[in-house]
């Protein structure tokens, strides 16, 4: 029988490249008290993300909404955390679909969807804890201030705080059009100049092939924006691989033969052209709602390069594609 936690808590293994190694790490899923402000503000928000619509998990957790009120996501945590507790974590991963650093007072007109009392509280934690010795959570350029950020730096007690924006694209066009961000280049460069100016670290968030590009288009977008990124000073990039969720933008283009996933092989490309930038990891096919595609080649050689892959994000090391033999789908 599932235990009620394992749904939205749970420790798996991940690469962490400023250790070089793999560690433990909790994986948190925490819905906010509201959806996305941006999902919110602009009618629907990101073309590529589902996990605000109605196919998303999220809505399971309703139940603890109505029973706990305002406890309802310190319950989440404390049943998430009592999950995992003896396996001794050394990272904690907060997703919440949304923004984290968003306590509804740091942007005007946004609704709550982290109280800043529970994003204390969780770094007081986490700052006290004895394996943990890093907390990721993410969010958009307007919420990372010089107000927040430094109030959970000092809670955290030394411990690392790691920040995931989703740029997606350094082209404005790429960026604000095709993919509707709806994010300034300025706002994002304020975000991490107040990032590195308080010891924090920061992750982005780079998309391979929205609809409007083709695959030639997507790789140099991708490899432009991660080059970007490291000039910027940004300690980590995320090459997000597009897949199809139902009920999106990307969805419909999909359905009506117009749209599809990137070839695994481009994968390869912008890792190859990136190498030596900074750590470039690659982000799994895996999300809520579940994907109906993902990227892939040909029949023959998918699950190849799918299992090397999987070796490059056990240890960033480029060699692991060495030895792929060659396939007419290249």
């Amino acid at each position: 029988m599932k235990k009620p936690w394992e749904s939205f808590s749970a420790v798996g293994d991940f690469y962490e490249p400023s250790l070089k190694r793999m560690v433990k790490q909790w994986v948190l899923l925490l819905p906010g008290m509201n959806m996305c402000s941006w999902y919110l503000s602009s009618c629907g928000g990101c073309t590529m993300c589902g996990f605000n619509g109605p196919a998303s998990s999220k809505q399971q957790y309703a139940w603890v909404t109505k029973y706990f009120g305002k406890r309802a996501l310190s319950f989440l945590y404390w049943l998430g955390y009592w999950g995992i507790k003896d396996e001794h974590p050394e990272n904690l991963t907060i997703y919440n679909g949304g923004n984290f650093l968003n306590s509804g007072t740091e942007f005007p007109g946004s609704k709550t969807e982290i109280p800043l009392s529970l994003q204390m509280d969780i770094c007081e934690r986490v700052g006290r804890h004895p394996t943990i010795g890093k907390l990721f959570v993410e969010s958009r350029p307007e919420f990372i201030t010089e107000n927040n950020i430094p109030i959970l730096m000092k809670l955290l007690s030394g411990k690392t705080l790691q920040i995931g924006i989703g740029l997606e694209s350094r082209n404005d066009f790429v960026r604000n059009v095709l993919l509707r961000k709806g994010m300034s280049i300025a706002g994002f460069e304020r975000a991490i100049s107040i990032i590195r100016k308080n010891g924090a670290k920061s992750l982005v968030y780079v998309f391979l092939k929205p609809v409007g590009l083709d695959e030639q288009q997507a790789v140099e977008d991708a490899v432009q924006t991660i080059r970007y990124c490291f000039e910027m000073g940004v300690d980590e990039v995320s090459l997000s691989c597009a897949f199809i969720q139902e009920g999106t933008p990307m969805h419909k283009e999909f359905l009506a033969g117009k749209y599809k996933p990137p070839r695994l092989w481009s994968i390869i490309e912008v890792l190859k052209q990136t190498t030596g930038l900074g750590p470039v990891r690659v982000g799994t096919f895996e999300d809520d709602p579940p994907p109906i595609a993902v990227p892939r080649n040909c029949d023959w050689c998918t699950d190849r390069v799918n299992l090397a892959l999987d070796r490059y994000r056990q240890s960033f090391d480029l060699s692991v594609f060495n030895n792929l033999r060659e396939c007419n789908c290249k």
